[in-house]
């Protein structure tokens, strides 16, 4: 009975394999295809924590002009602190924001959740101000799985309350564009989908090719 048991899991570790590739390889098929326009006038910003740091961009956007300015760690106030460096230098067109985790790592209040918000809307609008061709992404916060041992003192609810306020500034702001990330790596329950996640806070690789898919429309709008 457990070599049954052992062998369909083999079965199931191999499908899931089989599938991510298939949905990186379709993700950058479909990437290489579009690639001589953007390369000749985009110029394309990831900003954020480990999220961004982790992905691999390399592997998955290898033709693009894409600079990962992801840091692992960092919170909003690091990004504040250091817009120059990892943003304005490299006069983007396009800049992705992903940041606001780690700065609920260990506490859980309403004041936090309103000064997260408030950091991302500065973030966003100090890029605004100085680069002011870029378009503005603003990505939600990722949703965790507390099953699991890398979401720490992180909730769900305390996630969504900031991505609700994230998403209503930037329905009425002008030129910053709110991505849902949050629903589409959820499950029934509102916490990060485990087929996405490796330690219930960062994607694997299944979870990297969902945000990939998630991007791409943004990247080529």
């Amino acid at each position: 009975m457990k070599k049954k048991y052992f062998i369909i899991l083999l079965f199931i570790i191999a499908f899931l394999s089989y599938k991510t590739m298939n949905i990186i390889a379709d993700e950058k098929n479909h990437i290489i295809s579009k690639t001589e326009d953007i390369n000749k006038y985009e110029n394309i910003v990831f900003l954020g924590d480990s999220i961004f740091d982790w992905y691999p961009i390399d592997k998955i956007f290898d033709d693009l002009p894409i600079v990962n300015s992801g840091i692992a760690g960092n919170k909003t106030t690091d990004i504040l602190e250091n817009l120059e460096e990892r943003v304005y230098r490299y006069n983007p067109t396009k800049v992705f924001i992903q940041i606001g985790t780690n700065d609920l790592k260990y506490e859980d209040s309403e004041e936090l959740n309103q000064e997260v918000y408030e950091n991302i809307v500065k973030i966003a609008e100090s890029i605004q101000k100085h680069r002011k061709k870029s378009e503005i992404y603003i990505i939600s916060i990722y949703p965790v799985n507390n099953d699991l041992p890398g979401a720490n003192d992180r909730h769900n609810d305390e996630i969504q309350s900031i991505n609700k306020k994230l998403e209503k500034y930037c329905a009425e702001s002008k030129n910053i564009i709110y991505i849902d990330a949050f629903s589409a790596l959820a499950n029934d329950e509102g916490s990060l989908d485990v087929a996405y996640t490796k330690d219930g806070l960062h994607p694997n690789d299944l979870g990297y090719a969902k945000l990939t898919e998630i991007l791409m429309k943004y990247i080529y709008h």
